[in-house]
């Protein structure tokens, strides 16, 4: 089974569409993994229920890893609801560089640049049992 999706990209502000056909991607996690920091490189004022994009210390996830959350609340003013990658959707195969989080406020208050805002836990990927190389369709 496949599907013929839009990835949707950013740069710089500009939205770009690229047809691709993908598949199911099925996988074994090893049971090792290690845990990332999530830590705001900037100083944001964040209302309640307001939803900011906030810039991070880099990440490196590397190719064939899968990053998950930690479900535990790392800080009290915001909860990080997704992370963003430069250059948009990556595949699995290739690294992939963290650099931004979106964030809901719990309360009104401030992030200060070096706070602890989530941890993600890395899980690299043991083998790949089923898997499609993306096709570009033009």
């Amino acid at each position: 089974m496949s599907w013929i999706v839009n990835i949707v990209t950013e740069d710089g502000g500009d939205v770009t569409r690229s047809k691709m056909r993908v598949s199911p991607y099925e996988f074994t996690l090893a049971t090792r993994a290690k845990w990332e920091a999530i830590i705001s490189d900037e100083n944001v004022v964040i209302g309640e229920g307001r939803v900011e994009v906030v810039d991070i210390e880099e990440v490196l996830v590397q190719r064939d890893s899968l990053a998950m959350p930690c479900a535990f609340t790392q800080h009290p003013i915001v909860s990080v609801l997704k992370l963003g990658v430069k250059g948009g959707a990556r595949s699995v195969e290739c690294d992939r560089v963290i650099d931004r989080a979106y964030v809901t406020g719990l309360q009104s208050g401030e992030i200060l640049k070096g706070d602890l805002l989530a941890v993600i836990n890395v899980f690299p990927i043991m083998f790949t049992r089923v898997a499609e190389t993306p096709v570009a369709i033009e």
